[in-house]
């Protein structure tokens, strides 16, 4: 098989891989064609675990054995394997993917995280996940009188210029050396 150039666009920091992203999908044809033109083996279509249905894509072992974007692509002993959601929820996922990378997207995903900040604040903080009462008047008045207690909060923390708290880094995180 003949290949392309080393997929040194994906080393311009050191770092970097193949993600399913990068190979070419012929849905006609069900054929999957990798950045360094190897071809896929038939496909198989599949559920998964969740009674989903999928598409299994397998590359041979003999493409992927001297292949020099090995390291970055699979460290399978049998070769690459991909597996892909139906071409419609396929191409659905993509546009997501692409639609996150834009301002406006953005913009919407910060106003949910400080929602979800505030909801996090009243369950931790307020106990807002019971409620004491069975009535929903009594019920409502109880998330009243929660919403108040977390603006006073609030507002006492703005007052007084206590820091917001940072987010959580995690583990993996933590190992990452700092730039």
């Amino acid at each position: 098989m003949i290949r392309g150039p080393p997929l040194s666009f994906l080393l311009a920091d050191g770092v970097g891989g193949v993600a399913a992203f990068d190979f070419t999908i012929d849905w006609d044809n069900r054929v999957m064609t990798c950045p360094t033109g190897a071809t896929s083996l038939p496909w198989a279509n599949e559920t998964d675990q969740g009674g989903t249905p999928v598409i299994r894509v397998r590359f041979s072992m003999r493409d992927c054995k001297d292949c020099p974007s090995r390291d970055l692509c699979t460290r399978g002993a049998k070769g690459r394997r991909i597996t892909l959601r139906p071409q419609e929820e396929h191409d659905a996922l993509q546009c997501a993917r692409q639609r996150q990378g834009t301002d406006e997207w953005q913009q919407r995903y910060a106003r949910r995280a400080g929602v979800e900040g505030t909801i996090a604040q009243g369950v931790k903080g307020f106990g807002r996940r019971r409620c004491r009462y069975r009535r929903t008047t009594k019920t409502h008045l109880q998330h009243i009188l929660i919403a108040a207690a977390m603006n006073l909060t609030r507002l006492d923390a703005w007052l007084t210029g206590m820091p917001l708290a940072p987010t959580r880094t995690s583990r993996f995180a933590a190992l990452r050396p700092v730039a």
